[in-house]
């Protein structure tokens, strides 16, 4: 939570393509593990005392991290912010106690493990070919790595919660156990996070994708080369982050269920 959530955009950034994967997808789901399995069973007094702070805390690092990812240049940074905001809604919605929040912040943290996997991976795949990780030196390339680009559309589509996908699912239910318990001022922040998270998510796209090509991507010695789009071997982890996270989206009942069964042993240990 912010503000102890901001060493990893900075550790993501000196992290090579595979640490930032290993972190985004799983090493930052262990805070949301140990507050289901230890905070929540081993605390929960303190923990429905402490309630407002955490709300409070939960809207303000929604809010300043999606503004923060607006503002970053480093594409790397920008998905680690992006994060960070997803990290914040599950953590709202895990303290939120009731079902629906307990089952979409699960599914939230699933969701959000193929998604930031298969961003960062194919952002790792840019940094290979052209050196640089600023923005400002990256356009156009829809021109030049049009299945990069088609992949990735549909990779941005899933951080934003696109309707199809598993992350709208978990959204929409983290969501509607927030509103049980929230008051109107957390909720308007919320909902301008969810949009700032939309625009920069979009806008880092149009800028990568369109535009004219720039000095430094005309300087690349790589431009002109027939191996500049995904090889095979990229083109099989990306098609099979994006089909898991659709498949799973139209079918979350695969999940739900096992997940009600998790959600009872959860509140028999709350209840005990």
């Amino acid at each position: 939570m912010y503000p102890f959530h901001l060493w990893l955009p900075e550790a993501h950034v000196e992290a090579s393509t595979i640490g930032s994967v290993l972190l985004a997808s799983i090493l930052l789901k262990l805070g949301g593990f140990g507050c289901f399995q230890f905070v929540l069973p081993a605390t929960p007094f303190p923990t429905k005392y402490f309630l407002p702070l955490i709300e409070v805390l939960s809207c303000l690092g929604f809010f300043y991290c999606a503004i923060g990812a607006l503002v970053q240049l480093d594409f790397k940074k920008i998905i680690a912010y992006s994060s960070v905001v997803h990290m914040h809604l599950v953590i709202f919605a895990i303290f939120s106690f009731n079902h629906k929040a307990f089952l979409g912040s699960f599914l939230l943290m699933l969701s959000h493990g193929f998604t930031s996997a298969g961003i960062f991976f194919a952002l790792g795949s840019l940094y290979d070919r052209f050196g640089t990780r600023n923005i400002l030196y990256l356009k156009g390339l829809v021109y030049t790595m049009p299945l990069f680009t088609s992949i990735f559309f549909l990779l941005i589509l899933s951080n934003i919660g696109f309707p199809g996908t598993l992350n709208f699912i978990s959204e929409i239910l983290s969501l509607a156990g927030i509103l049980l318990i929230s008051k109107s001022c957390n909720l308007i922040f919320l909902f301008l996070g969810l949009l700032i998270n939309t625009f920069y998510n979009f806008y880092f796209y149009s800028r990568l994708a369109f535009g004219n090509f720039t000095v430094a991507l005309n300087n690349s010695s790589q431009l002109f080369s027939f191996n500049l789009d995904l090889n095979k071997n990229e083109f099989f982890v990306l098609c099979s982050l994006v089909l898991i996270n659709v498949f799973l989206g139209f079918f979350p009942g695969l999940l739900t269920q096992t997940t009600f069964i998790w959600y009872s042993f959860l509140t028999l240990k709350l209840t005990c």
